[in-house]
Order: structure tokens, then C-alpha cells, then sequence
């Protein structure tokens, strides 16, 4: 019912249909995230003070129709009232005579100031419709979630622990206290969004045995909240990086091991270096360059909580420096091998 009052008060005052999405050349589809992009974008571009007294007109009447397009599409209630709406609205206004105008637009209010400079569709939508009801600007809104990367070595990937991450995050603004209102006006310094960006260093507890692409929640580590509502969380994506020793291969690694020729012919043993340190391992007798020894349990960690393998290629390698003996030995194993 209050909708449809709505529609018939339109279709009296003729009132048109604004296309927020549009406004922000965005699609229905938009996330949260991209919405508050391209506002950014665009506040930054139409923002009246980057403009000469010229321009500034035109800049001042585009800036005030990006903010009402975000002031909509960034709250839920408000964005599911529009949505509900749709560009089709009009499509039942009656044939007859021109329809009136309203002269004046109530300021239906609002914590940081009212809603003036909003158009007639806004203030119809939004105003009469929150009558008897709290503003949802006015109580208390959870902070925003965010989405980070955290850049971790092998070494840390296995053995877990505490780590530090600096990251550009979102926070109230000081000016306005997150309204996004001074006075009768979107506040300058964040343009009407009601956070800046600021740095954060945070802490994060990491299991041991992680794998790349691991997602972990840290509970409270996100946006700042509004009007005492409960900060957001973070979500931390664990990308592993390069290493010099180690190919990844899911949860598996692959590496080398370097034995002498009499070790390959005869067997015996060499050394591999793992993340958890040197590993002994035995080398069977004829054993070929390229050949892959398995060490169970000393790759990365999987979903099931075990580890995956080592892998060593063996490279057969030839002492730089050689005696008579040596030397009469290669050539009776060359002789041989004719």
C-alpha cells in the first residue's frame, strides 16, 4: 500500500523515474564494493571545487545527482524500495490534462542535517516513506567487510604462527562521523561517503599446514561501524609466493638432489633440503640423472590437514678437481661401457 501511494503521488505531480544506476554507469547487477567505486570515481571528477566558476554550476548539479544515486544504492533499504520500483513506473499514468507540480519539497530531515538539494523522486520515495519510522542512516550500522591478500613464504605456509599485514582499509570519517552530512551539505572530505581510507596493521594467527588460496576470517579486523554497531571482519586470502628450492605442485613439492656418479652407480645415500631441514635419503643402485625420489610427508599442507610429498630429481654431478687415479678409473669405466 505505501508503494502504491507513491505511485499515485508521482503520476499527480509528474514526477520522473531516476535511473541511479545509470548515474554511476553501472549495472543492476552491481555489487556493494563496485557501486561505492564508481561513486568515488565520479565524485572525484564532478566534485564543484576541482571546477572554475564557469563549470562550477554544471559540476554542482552533477555532483548533487551522483550523491542522491549513492546515497540510494549504497543503503539496503533504500536500494530494495528502488530496485522494487523499476524504470516502468510511469507506464499507468492516466491520459488528461497536464498533471501538477509540487512548489516546494518538505526536508524530511536526518542525522548531519536534511536531505535538501535531493530531487522530488528521492524525497517522495525516501521521505514519506521513513514517516514514523527511524532513519537508517540514524542507527546503528555494522562496519564493512573487506577482502585482503596476505603474501606468505613456504617456510611460514608450513610452520603457521603470527603475522603482520599492513593494508589500506575503510574508517568513519572524522569530519562527519560517518554521516556523510555536514550541516545541510555532503561532507567535503569524503565526499559523501562517510569513511577515507586510512592504513591499518593488523596481526593475524595463522594455523600451521595452510594452503595456497586459504581464506581465513578475522572477526572485528574490517570497516569501522557507525552509530555503535559492530565493527566488520576480514577476510584475509593466503597467497603463497615463489621459492628458490621449491616448485609447487598443489600440495606437493618439487626440488632437486645432487649425488656423484659412484653414489648413482653403486647406491648410497645424499642429502635433500626440505622446509622442516635437511632430509637423508637412500639412493638406490643404477640409479638414472632425473630420476624423482618421493619423501612422504614433507610438502605443503592439504584440506584433510596431512601434507603433501617431496619430490627430489636427482642430478648427477662431477668433482671439479681429479687425480691419475681418478682419471684411470673414468677411462676403464668408459672402456667398459664400449
Amino acid at each position: 500500500m505505501l508503494l502504491r501511494s507513491i505511485y499515485i503521488e508521482w503520476i499527480e505531480m509528474a514526477i520522473d523515474y531516476k535511473d541511479y544506476y545509470a548515474l554511476l554507469g553501472l549495472s543492476k547487477t552491481a555489487s556493494a564494493e563496485e557501486i561505492k567505486r564508481a561513486y568515488r570515481r565520479l565524485a572525484k571528477v564532478h566534485h564543484p571545487d576541482l571546477h572554475t566558476e564557469k563549470n562550477k554550476a554544471g559540476a554542482t548539479a552533477k555532483f548533487k545527482e551522483i550523491n542522491e544515486a549513492y546515497e540510494v544504492l549504497s543503503d539496503p533499504k533504500k536500494k530494495a524500495q528502488y530496485d522494487e520500483i523499476g524504470p516502468g513506473w510511469d507506464s499507468a499514468r492516466p491520459a488528461g490534462p497536464e498533471p501538477r507540480h509540487r512548489e516546494e519539497a518538505p526536508d524530511f530531515g536526518g542525522e548531519g542535517g536534511g536531505f535538501s538539494g535531493f530531487s522530488d523522486f528521492f524525497e517522495n520515495l525516501y521521505g514519506r516513506a521513513s514517516q514514523g519510522r527511524p532513519n537508517p542512516r540514524a542507527g546503528p550500522r555494522r562496519g564493512q567487510d573487506i577482502e585482503a591478500e596476505m603474501p606468505l613464504s613456504l617456510e611460514d605456509a608450513v610452520a603457521g604462527g603470527e603475522k603482520r599485514l599492513t593494508l589500506s582499509v575503510p574508517a568513519l570519517c572524522p569530519t562527519c562521523g560517518g554521516t556523510g552530512h555536514s550541516g545541510q551539505d555532503f561532507c567535503r572530505q569524503c565526499g559523501g561517503v562517510g569513511e577515507i581510507q586510512t592504513q591499518k596493521t593488523i596481526t593475524a594467527r595463522l594455523p600451521k599446514l595452510v594452503h595456497d588460496g586459504m581464506r581465513i576470517r578475522l572477526r572485528g579486523q574490517g570497516g569501522a561501524a557507525r552509530g555503535g554497531g559492530e565493527a566488520g571482519d576480514m577476510f584475509v586470502t593466503l597467497r603463497l609466493q615463489p621459492h628458490p628450492l621449491y616448485k609447487v605442485s598443489g600440495s606437493d613439492l618439487e626440488t632437486h638432489v645432487t649425488v656423484m656418479p659412484w653414489v648413482a652407480a653403486l647406491g648410497g645415500e645424499a642429502v635433500v633440503a626440505s622446509l622442516d631441514g635437511p632430509v637423508r635419503i637412500k639412493i638406490p643402485p643404477g640409479t638414472h640423472a632425473g630420476r624423482m625420489m618421493r619423501i612422504s610427508g614433507k610438502g605443503l599442507g592439504r584440506e584433510d590437514g596431512k601434507r603433501g610429498d617431496l619430490h627430489a630429481a636427482v642430478r648427477i654431478d662431477i668433482p671439479e678437481k681429479s687425480d691419475a687415479r681418478m682419471e684411470a678409473l673414468y677411462k676403464q669405466m668408459r672402456e667398459t661401457s664400449l
